[in-house]
């Protein structure tokens, strides 16, 4: 198949990627029509956890299809009560009750939709806003690109999106408040409390945020006090607390759930991504039994209900995933792999185009300065994160681009996420890519100065 087959037929999302036609994947790599192999550094971008090609998911999906093809999602298939089971083993007692999506957008809207109708319920009809964080992603849908901190997602969508608050985010590398940890005083976290009392406690219902936030600023960890004060301050004004796990769900950050690296349990995790591998379409939230106890006593039907939701064929997919991360000990594998991946990344930041590198687990990001003492970003047409990715490509190797962009619009990283099966010599051959690509972005543009 030509390249021109592809562009006549196929809408292609972003014209900076050229269309490549991947026939096969294997492992931690794509395979091209021309033979050619490229290293998944991204995961899928951050879905592949289990890796790609795996016979075990063929054998279970067509025993599924055999059984059953399609059923309502008001009614129960045997696929979903097991994977309900199996996801409640990655999570806190409390958390007692599993809804399944077909992607984290939708899941995302889900969760926020249960939260109003949860305070409907409880006889606080007022409550219906949503706080986010700025630098955040949540989803693609209106809804939850309204709460999403991303601008240049927004920016053609903004007459139609929902007006909501965004506290400033937790971003220490960066921070808003040119402070430094921890003599900070986590201001950032209390800055939800200055965004409910300016909203009125008595409309606030949800705060949402990524245990670490990933392509929106670029895998941000956040000190280890963040949370335990956002979980206080939520609790103080009776607001939701929805942690957006689609990302860092699943053994992603070398934990079972990224909220587990900061010992605090949300009222709703939200998931998606690494729950099926990227082999179906499949995510979906888990909830509180304080919030699942009002709608039983009040025999309460949440109003939400998708064709494709709790699929047969994707819960029976998603089941063998997180059997295969628990089996085969993957959440250990990221965590022995984080320092492997991080020792070799560290010697980046030699480099003067390097300002940061960052991470947790498997989810890590290089943010790209022109300056590294003032921290001054590249100038947006000089695109150097799509200069490193191309550049990156063409030796083998994919990474995927971030997000972030200051007052400006300026910002370069780009987010480095393999899949947990990936050998210590496959991270030494991209780190390898990584480090070539940058030396020569490095010479050309003292070149040209």
């Amino acid at each position: 198949m030509q390249a021109i087959e592809i562009i006549e037929n196929m809408f292609c999302n972003d014209p900076n990627i050229p269309p490549l036609l991947i026939t096969k994947t294997k492992g931690v790599y794509f395979y091209e029509s021309n033979g050619g192999k490229i290293l998944d550094a991204s995961g899928g971008p951050m879905v592949c956890n289990i890796g790609h090609g795996r016979l075990e998911i063929v054998e279970v999906a067509k025993k599924s299809l055999e059984n059953i093809s399609y059923v309502l999602p008001v009614f129960a298939s045997e696929q979903r009560i097991r994977l309900s089971k199996r996801v409640k083993t990655f999570l806190p007692d409390t958390i007692n009750r599993v809804y399944f999506c077909s992607g984290g957008s939708e899941a995302n809207e889900a969760a926020i939709k249960i939260a109003r109708q949860y305070h409907v319920l409880s006889g606080r009809e007022r409550k219906y806003k949503v706080i986010s964080r700025k630098l955040s992603y949540h989803g693609m849908t209106l809804a939850t690109l309204s709460l999403t901190g991303i601008r240049q997602h927004k920016k053609f969508f903004s007459p139609m999106l929902w007006d909501t608050s965004h506290t400033e985010p937790c971003f220490c590398y960066r921070c808003p408040y040119q402070k430094s940890y921890p003599g900070c005083g986590i201001e950032c976290a209390y800055d939800l409390e200055k965004k409910i009392l300016a909203e009125d406690p008595k409309t606030v219902s949800a705060f949402i945020a990524e245990p670490i936030v990933a392509t929106a600023a670029g895998a941000v960890v956040p000190p280890d006090e963040y949370f335990p004060i956002i979980r206080e301050i939520c609790d103080r004004y009776n607001v939701i607390f929805i942690a957006d796990e689609v990302v860092t769900g699943f053994g992603r950050t070398g934990t079972k759930m990224g909220m587990d690296n900061f010992g605090v349990v949300p009222d709703i995790y939200v998931f998606a991504k690494g729950i099926s591998g990227g082999y179906a379409p499949l995510a979906g939230m888990a909830i509180g039994e304080h919030i699942t106890g009002v709608f039983q006593e009040k025999e309460a039907e949440f109003r939400h209900l998708y064709t494709f939701s709790a699929n047969p064929l994707s819960c029976a997919i998603g089941d063998e995933v997180l059997r295969i991360i628990i089996e085969e000990n993957l959440i250990e594998r990221v965590n022995k792999l984080e320092k492997y991946l991080f020792e070799r990344l560290k010697p980046l930041t030699t480099l003067p185009i390097v300002g940061d590198v960052r991470g947790k687990g498997l989810l890590w990001s290089v943010e790209f300065v022109k300056d590294r003492k003032s921290k001054e970003p590249f100038p947006k047409q000089f695109n150097l994160k799509m200069k490193v990715i191309m550049g990156c490509l063409s030796k083998g190797v994919f990474f995927y681009p971030g997000y972030f962009e200051d007052e400006m619009g300026n910002g370069d990283n780009i987010m480095i996420s393999p899949p947990f099966v990936i050998k210590e010599e496959e991270i030494d051959f991209a780190v390898g890519v990584l480090s070539s690509v940058l030396e020569a972005i490095i010479m050309d543009i003292k070149a040209n100065s």
